[in-house]
Formats: structure tokens, C-alpha cells, sequence
């Protein structure tokens, strides 16, 4: 959230810092392509390239730039720092965030993470004409010596103009740099400092007049919210009331998790309580409020009780009759309910996946789901649960029963992916031991940006992978939550469904809704898996390859409920393989929510130029792409992952 006026001439705090006189060194080669982040794992291993290894020079649509002749022509321009805002705006928060300190929308999606550019040693301490370079080339092209060069940072020369680059550069490096600004003296809390404020950080998003209607709106999910309503979604105060100012105040310090609304809470408290003062100006329900001499009603959190088996079971009934129609028996957002009021056109979300408590606005304590039942979500679909109706044991019941529906804690993404050797026939049995025993790997994924049609705002967010082999076959366990079932797949199996949920007892002697089919969607839902062709060759690029090394992918529909094996050299270049190079054998399931596919090939296989040759005791780079065909994802637009390590235990 930027200004969306034109600010006025400020010091380039950016500009003015020295690159460090010290060699600059970066932890692994992924790092060098997300503009020198420093945060890696060093589980990866890799050895820091000195800082004399950035070329001279680099070849840019067809022609030699040395690095030492680049200067920005924009970095002393107001106007050029407001429309580099835009740019970053619409090509770059979504990985490194609105505060571009690598927090974005996919800031947890891939691997290396985005580079946080609020750091000192980040691109800060190095000269502009450095991160002109990084833009222009993203993590392609760079030299062998880089090996794994997988970051998901694009490469722009082609859908970016040189005056656009350094507008980006411009507005990255003033930005940042007010990070480490000397504070100034505090003004008091007063409405003009919030004006102020707000034109400069949150009018971007929000608008100018607050009506949710800024430049970047059409780049967030769910929008910016229209500020002139008097509504927040997080409030201690009942459904559809005003917020109070502390209300007010901690949505602009915390933030909103899962969004593109960042916190503020390193903006000084009295800009914040400015901000308060200004967000209030902008509604006339506030000084109506005020002047009826009203008092906000505060929702009240009784005493927690202890969890027992007894509650949980209550909740449970409570929660069927209740919650389902919307969140699906098993809490992943697949009720019949979401057939009508999901529409991501118009800006209605999914409920809820109640087994992903780390994606919950509020938080995922106890406490914190209570205060979301009691209060709801005002401007959407979450209703709240009135005292009228439900008392505080019954609301205490339902949170004892979804607390238990998640795993205790967040699964960690992990790699190598283990694929443990078992003797026999592997099971294509979704309960089998083979696969209750086999590791589960976490697998985040984020949408695929760096060609048309882009995926802004993927559905599938991560999945999960469990992989075994038997010394001549090797099979992958793959699970991923899709809300929206592909009626198609009903052609091929049996799937199970959340039902129509039973009339609440407050509402019985009304009639039920007859049940809807949601309409087929225009395209099926897919999974693919992709590997290298050649494990001894440089790492493909990890978005299917590129031109010089292809991948082999395996590719599920729901279309057909066949693997498809291709070769890509490329996002454009897919080939299908020949009907005799089709070797891989699947198996899907689709049951609340949650597909589930077990799919088989050989080790070795005749076609080595084409296929992947499996070896034991060795890494092997695998990654992911999923589909979602309800909202459209076709093609480029769907959700991807970095490369991972596959490994085959000897």
C-alpha cells in the first residue's frame, strides 16, 4: 500500500547508502537471483560465490551492456518513484510483499524465498546498475557455475521497458531505504498526519477517498476493503457493527494474514494512531455513531473450559448442522453451500480450510476461533453465532471439535523427499501401510507468474507427497485440497462428497434446500509431476524446462483419469510422448474435499533420451504443477512449485 498521489520530493535514503567496502558475499547461487536475500537453509549447501563473479557486462535484446555504464535517470523523479510504485505493484509484491521485505502473497512459496530488500546487505549496499541486471535477467540465463539457477524470479527484458525497470528501482530503493531512516521528532495523533500517512501507504490499495478502488486493487484477493463502510473483518464488536479504535488499530499493526494487507507495525505508534484517526474520517457511520451518544458492545469470551471427548463429540453434531453447508464434513471448504455464494468474478472466497489453522485471519487459538464465531465476518459469508440462539458451552463445543480437525502443528515442507525401499508389489491402496509408514513431505506451491496467462490468485496452495520404491518400481502418494470436485471424475469412480447438512434445530419445520450439481467446469482438474530427462545434465529451469534441457513430466486429469507422459522444453513447448512411451500407471481418489492420486513407473525405461532413468543413492530433482478447472487454471495458469529432492533409498 503506496501513495496514489504523486509525493512530494523526498531523500533518496537508498541512493545515499555506500556499497560495503568489504567483498559481498551471498549465501548459495539461488540468493544471487532473487537480488542477494541472505535468508537460505544451509541445508542447501551451497558455496557463496564471491562477489568479483557478477559479470562485467550482459547481453540485453541482442546487445553488450557493461554494468559500470548503467545509471538510473529516475532517481531523483517524484513522479517516476509514484509510478515505479505502480510497476512494483503489479509484477513484484506478491513475492517480495507490499513492505518488500520478501513477505509477499508467495513469499513462503518457493525456494529460495524472495530476496528481502529492506536489509542492509541486501541489493542496498550494492550499486543500481546491479539490480538493473537481476531484473532484466531473472534466474535464467546465468552461468553455469550458478547451478541450481531454479529461483522463480522472472526475467523481464522481454515484458519490461528499460524506463519501467529503473522506475522499479527507483521506488524498491527509496523505499527500502526509509527503513533505515533516522526517526524524526513524533508528531502527536492528529487527522492531518493521518492523511499524510495514508496517501503515502495505504491510499495505493485502498483509494484515495477509501473506497477500496486504489491502483492495485485489481492485483488483491480479496480487495482492499471500501474503508467509507465502517466495516473491518476482524472486530470485537458484533456482525456488521462499527469497529472500535482498537479495533481499527490493531488491523493496521497486524495486518490481515493470507491477503496482500501487510502489518504496520514498524510505522511509528503515532502514524498509526493517525491513521486510526483518518480511517474514521472516512465513514460517516463513525461521527453518526458519536454523535448518538452511542457505546461500542464489546463481545464477551467466557472462561475456556478444559477439552474433553464429551465436548468435542457435541461440536461435532453442532458443527454438521451448522458449519458443513459451508466448510464440508471434514472442514475443507467443500460444502454443498459454497455451490451458491463462491464466485471468485465477483470477489466471494472459499470458506475456510479448517485443517490449515495457519491460513485463519484471525488466528487459530481457541479463543481466537471463538471470538470469530461470536463476531463473524462482516462483508462476507461468516456469519455470527448470536447469544440468542447459541449459549457459550455450545460455541465452546464447536472450537473444541475444530481444533481437532488439523494436524497439532503446521507440516514442514520437507527435502529430500525419502522413498523408502519395500519388498513386493507397491500398494495402490490409499490406506495401505506402505503409505501410513512412508514420510509425508509439505510441498508449498504459488501461483505461476512469469508468462500470460498469469495465476494471481491460485486455489491450490500446497500439497503433500509420500514416495516408496521396490528397487524396480517407484511410486509417488500425492493429496491436495480442491473444494470444487470435477463432476467428471464420477464417470471413473466412486467419489464421496460433503452432504446437504441437516435443518438446525432453531430452524426445523422449514423445508431443505434441494441439493445442487455444480456446473462442470470448462476444464479438468490435473496434477503433474515433472523431473529432468537427464540427472548427469545442468538443472532444467524449474518452470518445465527450457530450451537446451528438457523435462519429463507425468501428467494426471480428471478428464480422462489417465497419466500423460510429456516432454517440455518450456511453459509453450509441451510434446506428448508416443503411445508406446506411455508407461505410467495411476491411481485417483477424491473424498471431502481432497484429491488423492498413487502414481507408478518402472526405474528404468527403454526411452532414456526422453525419460527420466531412476538411481538409488542419489538426489533427484522433482517438482510439481496442479490445476484447478473450476477457476479456470488451463495452461500456464495454474499452481507451481520449486524444484525438490527426490531421494531412493538403497
Amino acid at each position: 500500500m503506496r501513495s496514489f498521489r504523486e509525493p512530494q520530493k523526498e531523500k533518496n535514503w537508498g541512493a545515499s547508502l555506500k556499497p560495503l567496502k568489504k567483498p559481498f558475499y551471498w549465501f548459495g547461487a539461488f540468493h544471487l537471483l532473487l537480488f542477494c536475500s541472505l535468508t537460505i537453509s544451509p541445508a542447501w549447501g551451497f558455496t557463496p560465490p564471491p562477489s568479483e563473479d557478477v559479470p562485467k557486462a550482459f547481453t540485453l535484446k541482442g546487445k553488450q551492456v557493461a554494468l559500470s555504464s548503467l545509471h538510473n535517470p529516475y532517481k531523483d523523479d517524484p513522479k517516476a518513484l509514484y509510478q515505479g510504485g505502480a510497476l512494483y505493484t503489479k509484477h513484484c509484491f506478491f513475492c517480495h510483499g507490499d513492505l518488500l521485505d520478501g513477505n509477499g502473497l508467495f513469499g513462503k512459496s518457493f525456494f529460495p524465498p524472495p530476496a528481502d530488500f529492506t536489509r542492509l546487505d541486501s541489493i542496498l549496499s550494492r550499486p543500481q546498475g546491479y539490480t538493473f541486471w537481476r531484473i532484466m535477467k531473472g534466474g535464467q540465463g546465468l552461468p553455469e557455475k550458478y547451478e541450481p539457477w531454479n529461483s522463480a524470479m522472472p526475467a523481464w527484458e522481454e515484458s519490461l521497458s528499460t524506463k519501467d525497470v529503473w522506475k522499479i528501482i527507483t521506488y524498491v530503493y527509496e523505499t527500502a531505504g526509509q527503513w533505515h531512516a533516522k526517526p524524526g521528532k513524533q508528531e502527536p495523533p492528529s487527522l492531518e498526519r493521518g492523511k499524510q500517512v495514508y496517501l503515502k501507504k495505504c491510499a495505493y490499495c485502498h483509494g484515495e477517498t477509501g473506497k477500496g478502488d486504489g491502483p492495485s486493487a485489481d492485483y488483491s484477493m480479496p480487495q482492499p476493503r471500501n474503508l467509507t463502510k465502517g466495516h473491518i473483518k476482524l472486530r470485537s464488536t458484533s456482525f456488521g457493527k462499527i469497529p472500535t479504535d482498537e479495533d481499527l488499530f490493531n488491523a493496521i499493526t497486524n495486518g490481515m494474514r493470507g491477503t496482500t494487507m501487510p502489518g504496520w507495525k514498524h510505522l511509528p505508534k503515532n502514524d498509526r494512531k493517525s491513521l486510526v484517526i483518518y480511517v474514521k474520517s472516512l465513514s460517516k457511520k463513525f461521527e453518526k455513531f458519536k454523535k448518538r451518544g452511542k457505546s461500542h458492545k464489546i463481545i464477551k469470551v467466557s472462561k475456556e473450559p478444559a477439552l474433553s471427548k464429551e465436548s468435542v463429540a457435541r461440536g461435532k453434531e453442532l458443527f454438521m448442522a451448522n458449519c458443513s453447508g459451508c466448510h464440508g464434513v471434514e472442514g475443507r471448504g467443500d460444502g454443498v453451500t459454497t455451490y451458491r455464494i463462491i464466485d471468485y468474478s465477483s470477489n466471494a472466497i472459499w470458506p475456510r480450510n479448517l485443517r490449515e489453522p495457519w491460513t485463519f485471519r484471525r488466528g487459530s487459538s481457541r479463543m481466537d476461533i471463538f471470538k470469530t464465531l461470536r463476531t463473524g465476518f462482516s462483508t462476507t459469508s461468516m456469519p455470527k453465532f448470536s447469544p440468542r440462539i447459541f449459549k457459550d458451552k455450545q460455541i465452546w463445543d464447536i472450537v473444541n471439535f475444530v481444533s481437532t480437525l488439523p494436524l497439532p502443528v503446521k507440516p514442514k515442507m520437507q527435502s529430500p523427499i525419502h522413498a523408502k525401499k519395500v519388498a513386493g508389489e507397491i500398494s495402490d491402496d490409499f490406506n495401505a501401510p506402505v503409505w501410513k509408514d512412508a514420510q509425508s513431505s509439505f510441498i508449498p506451491l504459488g501461483g505461476q507468474l512469469q508468462a500470460k496467462p498469469k495465476s494471481y490468485f491460485p486455489t491450490v496452495r500446497n500439497l503433500t507427497v509420500r514416495a516408496a520404491h521396490n528397487g524396480k518400481e517407484v511410486a509417488l502418494y500425492i493429496d491436495w485440497t480442491d473444494h470444487s470436485l470435477d463432476p467428471a471424475l464420477k464417470e471413473f469412480m466412486d467419489v464421496e462428497e460433503s452432504p446437504p447438512p441437516p435443518l438446525p434445530e432453531h430452524m426445523q419445520g422449514g423445508e431443505a434446500d434441494e441439493p445442487e450439481e455444480r456446473a462442470a467446469p470448462d476444464h479438468p482438474d490435473a496434477v503433474a509431476v515433472q523431473f529432468p530427462v537427464n540427472l548427469d545434465a545442468q538443472t532444467p529451469y524449474f518452470l518445465n524446462g527450457d530450451a537446451d534441457h528438457p523435462v519429463n513430466i507425468w501428467k494426471w486429469t480428471t478428464a480422462t483419469n489417465k497419466a500423460a507422459e510429456f516432454n517440455a522444453n518450456g511453459l509453450e513447448k509441451w510434446k506428448p510422448q508416443d503411445d508406446l512411451s506411455q508407461v505410467v500407471k495411476v491411481k485417483a481418489g477424491y473424498r471431502y474435499g481432497q484429491y488423492s492420486v498413487i502414481i507408478k513407473r518402472k526405474l528404468k525405461v527403454i526411452h532414456e533420451k526422453i525419460d527420466i532413468q531412476f538411481q538409488t543413492g542419489r538426489p533427484i530433482p522433482i517438482a510439481f504443477n496442479v490445476w484447478d478447472g473450476y477457476h479456470e487454471e488451463t495452461g500456464n495458469k495454474k499452481s507451481i512449485s520449486s524444484w525438490f529432492t527426490l531421494w531412493l533409498d538403497e
